[in-house]
């Protein structure tokens, strides 16, 4: 499956400049300025990111690994019209399921509020926005599942999971997910960590704290301090991104 699908079809950033940015570019080197224009970093998970989903989630389907695949924290949607994409093109048999509050995140405890990152709210997408991307693109819908992780999760996630996208931002998010995920993933499933962000493996100065998480990565290795799983970095430009594979 071609994977330029995931940077022609929505509106990611590609890092290529606008015309009015190659105008100002042009005038820049004309004026003998090193410096050069381009789109600003999307303020959600990038292109780089989404290669990512892909060629994970494709990697469970090549192995046949047994499951259903699920989305927890979709928002727009983005990410779970990939993975459509993939299961519809390449695995019919398989069900995607996409879980979010489409009202932004919860109430955040002590553990998130600390970290001074996100606020209640933050990232809020309504459920019609995420179903017009799929109507846009022909694609079926996924399995829509409305509500707090808490709510949802226990009783909504399939019996068997292939693959898992994890990005709930915050520790308690995060910290309640992953023991339903994880018992249900069949070995050789694929779990994807949206921000999981390692200065030990791969430092950066500067970066927004939105590419950090901080929460979220205390969450994961405090789950898999007694696991066999080894959670890995994948770079993805301003993000970066974890994911482990089920023994």
């Amino acid at each position: 499956m071609d994977n330029a699908f995931i940077a022609t079809n929505l509106d990611w950033d590609h890092r290529t400049p606008t015309n009015g940015q190659r105008f100002v570019n042009r005038v820049l080197r004309k004026l003998g300025m090193h410096v050069r224009l381009s789109p600003a970093p999307s303020d959600m998970a990038n292109v780089e990111a989404r290669m990512n989903l892909f060629h994970l989630l494709e990697q469970t389907v090549a192995f046949g690994i047994p499951g259903d695949v699920v989305d927890l924290g979709c928002n727009a949607g983005d990410s779970s019209v990939v993975m459509q994409t993939v299961i519809q093109g390449l695995a019919p048999e398989k069900q995607v399921h996409a879980f979010d509050s489409f009202e932004g995140l919860p109430e955040l405890t002590e553990n998130d509020r600390g970290d001074g990152v996100y606020s209640k709210g933050h990232m809020a997408a309504p459920i019609d926005q995420f179903k017009r991307k799929f109507e846009a693109l022909g694609l079926t819908l996924p399995h829509i599942h409305k509500g707090w992780f808490e709510q949802t999760v226990p009783s909504a996630l399939p019996d068997r999971i292939s693959f898992a996208l994890i990005d709930g931002d915050l520790y308690e998010s995060t910290r309640h997910v992953l023991p339903y995920v994880y018992e249900r993933m069949a070995p050789g499933a694929i779990g994807m960590i949206a921000v999981y962000y390692d200065a030990c493996v791969f430092p950066r100065k500067g970066i927004h704290p939105g590419y950090r998480s901080p929460g979220v990565k205390r969450a994961t290795d405090e789950f898999f301090a007694d696991k066999p799983e080894k959670v890995s970095l994948l770079y993805a430009n301003e993000y970066s991104n974890g994911y482990f594979r089920k023994k």
